[in-house]
């Protein structure tokens, strides 16, 4: 009985480590897919605003490649979150035309954007890129006519996402931990008692089998979960031994004859 009482609490932690496991996993991920989708529509905000001054200055008449108060625009969105990186805006070829880092100002946009801004859909523009340093969302612009005249991009720190992903993690997984240990204590516990009373149940019945007298049950063996089993039993044994005492009846007439 010891022996199965270990086993029993060894399988009940194993399926609260499992289940609680799996509970925190989920809501891990569900948290990551809602993390994601925050920042990128947070994102996104910024580049719709920046995208309608340049609509507005291309609706005064004047050229893509000379909007003189885009760059400052461009910048006050960017202090705007901290998020942000910077913002970039880039012809569609790829050479850029705007950016409020001086240092890339020069540089060609990063092929991995370049290739997700071409394969956006038309409908609607907007493009993703999630790669370390070059993470960015971005939006396709386009002038009055529907025609694309560039890209704009919205350069973001992955590695803070990162770190605010991993905080939640482990908060989730002392949280996971404390509910496991809370579970797995108390379906022990219960276990404990269930098995003890079973086994005083299984004492009970042992007792009523090799009394003097097994058919007579006492109360408790009666009301306990083997009671109606013992009963069946012992009818049983009595209707067995009733036939076998006429079998022998009979079988002593036939050798008196």
């Amino acid at each position: 009985m010891e022996s199965t009482r270990s086993r029993m609490i060894a399988v009940a932690v194993l399926v609260c480590f499992f289940a609680v496991g799996m509970a925190g996993l989920l809501n891990y991920f569900k948290y990551r897919s809602t993390s994601d989708r925050i920042v990128k529509e947070r994102l996104m905000v910024i580049a719709d605003s920046v995208n309608s001054s340049i609509h507005s200055s291309l609706t005064l008449g004047l050229q893509f490649s000379d909007l003189a108060t885009l760059p400052g625009t461009m910048e006050r969105e960017r202090a705007a979150d901290d998020l942000i990186l910077g913002i970039e805006v880039f012809d569609t070829e790829g050479k850029p035309l705007y950016s409020t880092d001086r240092l890339r100002a020069g540089r060609n946009a990063p092929k991995a954007w370049f290739e997700a801004a071409q394969t956006s859909s038309d409908s609607e523009g907007d493009w993703y890129v999630d790669n370390a340093s070059e993470s960015a969302v971005g939006i396709t612009i386009k002038n009055n006519f529907g025609l694309k005249i560039g890209y704009l991009a919205v350069r973001f720190s992955a590695d803070s996402i990162s770190q605010a992903n991993a905080a939640v993690a482990k908060e989730l997984a002392l949280s996971a931990l404390g509910v496991f240990a809370a579970a797995a204590l108390l379906a022990s516990l219960a276990l404990v008692a269930v098995m003890k009373k079973l086994q005083r149940d299984i004492a009970a019945v042992e007792t009523t089998l090799t009394s003097p007298d097994p058919n007579r049950l006492p109360e408790a063996v009666r009301r306990g979960p083997f009671g109606a089993a013992l009963r069946r039993f012992f009818d049983t044994v009595r209707l067995a031994e009733g036939e076998l005492q006429k079998l022998r009846v009979t079988l002593d007439r036939g050798a008196q004859r």
